[in-house]
């Protein structure tokens, strides 16, 4: 839970990014229930509701020297900034997937520099208005040398790659982890399912770049296992994404039954069923390494 220190500090890192970003695009807080909930808690001397849900901050960047944008996709933790360094995600459209990846690594090692204790989501945005212009030259030099090819190849028939990954984790309990999983997925225009519970399988499909992209913010999250089990990828300019994907819905949370107390598996027979109307029943021995059987009611 967090304490009331820690809310004014991030209360007070939030006005004064506002105010360093005034335009109301730049900074955009992106569950206002969670922010309400803080500013009541500090308002009353932490004599109210106790916040439980991280603040998470969208920093929307223009850069000066490119004709295009960043931004950095901010998760507070509840001990943050006191306990715990905040978890960002940075991403630009002129920035390529591994690019992107390279962006991000490095962006963390510079996270890892600073002292626990200070409020420094402007350091890290300032770190990346400062660097970022080095990716996207990285960007432009190698489309300049293998992309050209491509290009002038044959333009209109370079397929795009489609990505199905499979997740699995220990467990999904955590209600603002299953609420991210969700978010993140729509806002990445990515189809497939979650399923919480001991264990908890992720399963998204789209662009191979949404997938990615997916797949770094959601292993910064602290698990007690998460692993890519199967990755699936379709390259061919005569499929379409509509014929790739499996599952025709945006990710939403499969739910089919609770039993074993605290820990509540779900029923596995009746999952095992769900893969098979999706013709995919083979991921099952791959997801938990033996065959499934269906539910009785089947």
């Amino acid at each position: 839970m967090a304490k009331l220190e820690t809310v004014e500090l991030q209360l007070s890192e939030l006005e004064m990014l506002t105010s360093i970003y005034p335009n109301e695009k730049e900074v955009v807080v992106q569950d206002l229930d969670v922010l309400s909930v803080m500013k009541r808690f500090q308002e009353t001397d932490g004599n109210s509701y106790t916040p439980t849900k991280r603040l998470t901050i969208a920093i929307n960047l223009e850069l000066e020297t490119s004709t295009c944008s960043a931004q950095l996709q901010c998760s507070l933790p509840l001990s943050y900034p006191l306990h715990k360094l905040p978890e960002v995600f940075v991403r630009c459209s002129k920035v390529t997937r591994q690019m992107q990846n390279k962006l991000n690594e490095d962006m963390q090692s510079f996270i890892k520099t600073i002292p626990i204790g200070e409020c420094c989501l402007y350091q890290i945005a300032q770190w990346v208005v400062d660097n970022i212009e080095n990716y996207i030259t990285n960007t432009k030099e190698s489309t300049s040398t293998s992309g050209k090819v491509k290009n002038e190849a044959n333009p209109e028939t370079t397929p795009q790659t489609f990505t199905r990954l499979w997740i699995y984790s220990h467990h999904i309990y955590n209600k603002i982890k299953r609420k991210s999983i969700l978010e993140w997925a729509k806002e990445l225009d990515l189809t497939g399912f979650s399923m919480p519970g001991k264990p908890g399988v992720v399963c998204v499909e789209g662009s191979q770049e949404h997938c990615e992209e997916y797949w770094q913010r959601l292993r910064r999250q602290t698990w007690k296992r998460l692993s890519i089990v199967n990755r699936e990828e379709c390259s061919s300019s005569l499929i379409t994404l509509e014929t790739f994907c499996k599952f025709k819905h945006p990710v939403k949370e499969i739910d089919f039954g609770v039993h074993g107390g605290r820990d509540y598996h779900m029923d596995l027979g009746k999952f095992l069923d769900y893969l098979t109307v999706h013709n995919c029943r083979e991921m099952f021995q791959v997801l938990f390494g033996v065959e499934g059987k269906s539910s009785d009611k089947s």
